[in-house]
């Protein structure tokens, strides 16, 4: 091994990428040459020999800039997972390889996407030393909070995998979040060195913007889980110390990514959460992801994504699941609020009522009664709903239907739910007894959502099926389901037909039609591009309609 001075000059002139942006610039003093096994994470010095896929570099700055060959350019090696680009590792010395990734990542390709270029060809020159000669490397300059358990809550953006939204989707929760008043992190804990990500949660307004770059990962692929666990940890302290209410945590890529797969299994991401948000590109990819997470014991609270682009894919979607699917600007206005509500006043009767960031998020205003939505969004309205399910439910464990002439019985109680107090009157036969024993548990949040928004019938029966799974019910017969839908289905369309009117009486003549999507309110262009979604135009927000 030999170390020789770097010249301070040569180092300006180098272009330095993002992924080495924590790295002081003061501490790199010379280069580390010889036969050498790179790690995951150190700097090196290195010459571009032939442009390929990737003809610019971002910059610590988030400038990207074109590369000639011959520039000598800061890297960080790292190991690279991108089915829709590289799949690449370290190599065993600093001999030729490739620069897999646009935000600064050396690597040797092992596999690419057809449509993908071949790399662009460097040559690493030297490890990047401190003054004493020993290698820098970003694990060594992490943010410095510790990596014990946190309490900050979060609420996780999950996926098919990459480029199926979920940035649009933890963007858009970001700006929920802050319509809710509260102080929200945007944190990124797998991945690859890039700025993309963090550049457009903090133009949406996240107070706290993180990624595992400064958890002391160049990239995560094939990093141990427990450093990654431990790194997310460090990362939530730090915005919990910097006054958060709450974190969005995207993990990266598909649910059978190898970290992804076991960080979904992690008790602690679990416990942490308020639930997860799943961002789809089409139905049966929904369906098995929210089947693959609430099997790992996740909470799945929604759907997601670029599925939101077709509306056959999201009336699918909704009735496999059982769950509604949100466009972006839904989750940007804050209809997500009442579950999270929810779900923040159920951790703190479970068991967590001394945790103060849940108190917060349970008290938080709900942004879509703020901006005046109307009666689809009441809480009166969820609270009838629940009226009539309990009706059902009663008379199903009956076995029967009271006749005509049978006396009515006066006794009443109350059934509690995430939406306030829901009276329900018990036959005589009940009365006399203990109250139905569906009458213990609270329904949950993201289901009584899902049935009140159903685009179909079809979506409406497979809210109704998982809510009653979920009250501890048997499943209801198909004539006592059929009247149920039909019951329910005709409350909501009284309140889409009330709706309209009180659309129209606002004065937005375009409303009713839904908006119309140019060049850049195209779904897939904001997921590739982030172009236009934080329009605030009203006309962007169509009102619930029925099929």
């Amino acid at each position: 091994m030999s170390v020789s001075r770097i010249k301070r000059g040569r180092l300006k002139r180098a272009k330095r990428a993002f992924a080495t942006r924590r790295v002081a610039a003061s501490h790199m003093r010379t280069l580390v040459t010889g036969p050498i096994q790179p790690v995951a994470g150190d700097l090196v010095l290195a010459r571009v020999d032939e442009l390929g896929n990737h003809s610019r570099l971002e910059l610590i700055c988030g400038r990207k800039a074109i590369m000639f060959r011959g520039d000598e350019i800061i890297l960080c090696y790292g190991n690279r997972y991108a089915p829709d680009q590289f799949e690449a590792v370290i190599g065993p010395d600093l001999g030729p390889c490739d620069l897999v990734a646009g935000g600064g990542i050396a690597a040797c390709e092992l596999s690419r996407h057809a449509r993908m270029l071949a790399p662009t060809k460097i040559t690493p020159l030297g490890l990047i030393g401190d003054k004493f000669g020993r290698r820098l490397n970003v694990w060594d300059y992490k943010v410095s909070s510790d990596d014990l358990p946190p309490s900050l809550p979060i609420v996780l953006s999950l996926g098919t995998s990459m480029n199926a939204g979920k940035t649009l989707t933890a963007t858009s929760l970001v700006r929920g979040f802050k319509k809710a008043g509260l102080k929200v992190a945007a944190l990124k804990i797998t991945g690859t060195g890039s700025g993309g990500d963090t550049w457009i949660v903090r133009d949406a307004g996240a107070d706290i913007v993180l990624d595992f770059t400064d958890a002391g990962f160049a990239t995560t692929y094939l990093a141990p889980v427990e450093l990654i666990e431990k790194g997310a940890f460090r990362l939530l302290n730090h915005a919990a110390e910097n006054g958060c209410d709450v974190a969005v945590i995207e993990i990266a890529d598909g649910l059978q990514q190898k970290e992804t797969s076991e960080l979904i299994l992690a008790e602690s991401f679990r416990s942490m959460a308020l639930g997860a948000i799943f961002a789809s590109y089409d139905a049966m990819g929904a369906k098995y992801g929210v089947d693959t997470l609430r099997a790992a014991g996740h909470k799945v609270l929604a759907i997601s994504g670029r599925i939101g682009r077709s509306p056959l894919g999201v009336r699918e979607a909704e009735e496999a699941t059982g769950l509604h699917v949100y466009s972006p600007w839904e989750l940007q206005d804050g209809a997500l609020s009442p579950v999270l509500k929810a779900r923040a006043s159920e951790k703190l009767a479970n068991g967590q009522g001394n945790n103060p960031y849940l108190r917060r998020i349970a008290d938080s205003p709900n942004p879509m009664m703020a901006r005046d939505q109307g009666r689809a969004y009441s809480s009166q309205l969820r609270i009838d709903f629940l009226g009539k399910l309990a009706h059902e439910l009663i008379q199903a464990e009956l076995g029967e239907t009271p006749g005509p002439g049978r006396p009515a019985s006066d006794s009443r109680a109350t059934w509690p739910s995430p939406f306030g107090s829901v009276s329900v009157t018990l036959p005589e036969l009940l009365s006399q007894s203990s109250n139905p024993a569906f009458m213990s548990i609270q329904a949950p949040a993201e289901l009584i959502e899902a049935a009140v928004l159903a685009k179909t019938r079809g979506a409406l029966k497979s809210s109704l099926g998982s809510l009653v799974q979920a009250l501890g019910c048997p499943p209801l017969s198909a004539t006592q389901m059929y009247n149920l839908v039909s019951g329910a289905w005709s409350m909501f369309e009284a309140v889409d037909h009330d709706e309209r009117l009180w659309a129209a009486n606002r004065l937005q003549p375009n409303v009713l039609a839904g908006p119309a999507l140019g060049p850049h309110d195209d779904l897939d262009g904001m997921i590739m591009n982030f172009s236009g979604i934080f329009n605030e135009d009203p006309d962007q927000h169509a009102p619930l309609g029925r099929a």
